[in-house]
Order: structure tokens, then C-alpha cells, then sequence
């Protein structure tokens, strides 16, 4: 490829030789694959040093894109969608799944079809999460997680305590630190991508005879933690259809 071409679309004082090698390497010589990819990278590439252990994935990356998107419907993605999202992907590996919902966002947001999907804080949600969390996003997106739990009602204090979960369909087997599922909660849901509703409460007796004299000893509550409708638009614009397998 003549190099020429390459320094019109990129600016040389951004891209490091790194990505000088990369675009001269055989996977570009083919001149309609090495053509889309310096397309791809013109409208991708925000101000930022390209380290020389993100070229690999980077071309990977690109030929993908061009695989997803017609030639006619590649646009610009917005600055704030690619600047983030391609610093934060220098320091993933390509299997984790945070760098394939980046690979996602790109995707759609260079895409003139989806690019109206794409909201300029999806990019810096998906830097706060962990794995942990892009996966419990992508199993929401098919089913609600039922919990049940039973607390014991603390009368000299009046509260609730001691709660232990007896039902759960949360996949914990898929999570690397199913312990967190709390935290990982909290966090959710404080991006608005995560709600957890008590959906039915039912008091427990000392008895199961009605009468006046029986007293309430705890609740067994039923919950279910789902998407909000933010969180299902999130969803559908960076979590990948087949999920990160």
C-alpha cells in the first residue's frame, strides 16, 4: 500500500510506527481489504498513541467492522463514543468482555443505521464495569433473575435481619466472583441499567393457626432484578447477539 495514501488519512503525529506496521503488513496489501481498513481507521482513529501491543487487535478489529458494515453505511462514529472507547481497549484483551462490547459500540456507532442507538455515555459506562457485570447485563437481556429470601423479624428492635436467600436464578456458575453479586447489584443500578424490585412479601408465624395471639417471626420476600428500559437500550447497542463466547 502506498504509504502516501495512509499519511492523508491519518495524522502521523498521532498514530505511533506501531500502526505505520500494521497497515503495511500482508493482511492490507489486498488493495479492497487494505482500502476498507484505512477507511475504518480514518473515521475511528480519535488523538491518542496507539501502543504497539494494540496493533494486533486493532486490525483484527477493523477487518471485523468492515465484515459488519456496508461500505455505504460506514460513517463517523462521534468523537466521544471513539476517543473512550479506544483508549480503554489498549488495555483489554481481545476475549475479555468489556473489549467486545467496545467492539460493539464502535460498530453501531459507525453504522448509519444503528448510529441512532448509540448514546455518547455508553462508551464511559462500559469502562466502569467489570467482566463480572457485561455478563450479568447479557443473561438480563433473556431472563429476569428471581431471588427469594426470608428475614426474622427482630421485635425488641423492630427491623428485619439475618436474611438469607433460599431461591435464586441468578447464573452464578458464569461469574468469576459470584460473592460480589451485591456489589456488582449496587453498581448496576446506580448507572440506571439495573433495578431489583420485592415483587411479594409474606409474613411467617409462630403458627399457622389464625388467631390474635400468634406472632409474626420474619418474611420470606420474592424479588426479581431486571433491566430498566435504559439498561435494555444499553444492551442492545453494546452487548454482542451471541454474547462473549
Amino acid at each position: 500500500m502506498d504509504e502516501n495514501v495512509v499519511e492523508k488519512v491519518i495524522n502521523s503525529k498521532v498514530v505511533e510506527k506501531a500502526y505505520d506496521d500494521a497497515i503495511s503488513s500482508p493482511m492490507v496489501e489486498i488493495s479492497k481489504v487494505g482500502v476498507d481498513v484505512v477507511k475504518s481507521a480514518r473515521l475511528l482513529l480519535a488523538p491518542l498513541q496507539i501502543a504497539a501491543s494494540f496493533q494486533d487487535r486493532l486490525e483484527e478489529f477493523l477487518l471485523k467492522m468492515n465484515e459488519r458494515i456496508p461500505e455505504q453505511e460506514l460513517i463517523q462514529a462521534p468523537a466521544e463514543v471513539s476517543s473512550v472507547s479506544l483508549e480503554k481497549m489498549k488495555y483489554l484483551d481481545s476475549d475479555n468482555p468489556l473489549w467486545k462490547m467496545f467492539e460493539e459500540l464502535l460498530i453501531n456507532a459507525s453504522s448509519s443505521k444503528n448510529q441512532s442507538s448509540v448514546h455518547p455515555s455508553f462508551a464511559t459506562i462500559i469502562s466502569q464495569l467489570s467482566p463480572d457485570e457485561a455478563v450479568m447485563l447479557y443473561e438480563l437481556n433473556f431472563n429476569d433473575f428471581y431471588i427469594e429470601d426470608k428475614l426474622e423479624l427482630n421485635h425488641e428492635n423492630n427491623h428485619f435481619e439475618n436474611r438469607v436467600i433460599t431461591k435464586n436464578s441468578i447464573p452464578l456458575d458464569l461469574l468469576s466472583n459470584p460473592d460480589s453479586i451485591e456489589i456488582y447489584y449496587a453498581h448496576l443500578e446506580s448507572l440506571s441499567l439495573v433495578q431489583w424490585p420485592v415483587i411479594r412479601e409474606d409474613p411467617t408465624w409462630d403458627t399457622d393457626v389464625r388467631s390474635k395471639q400468634r406472632t409474626q417471626l420474619g418474611v420470606v420476600r420474592q424479588s426479581k432484578m431486571t433491566l430498566t428500559d435504559f439498561g435494555r437500550l444499553f444492551v442492545k447497542a453494546t452487548v454482542p447477539v451471541g454474547g462473549f463466547d
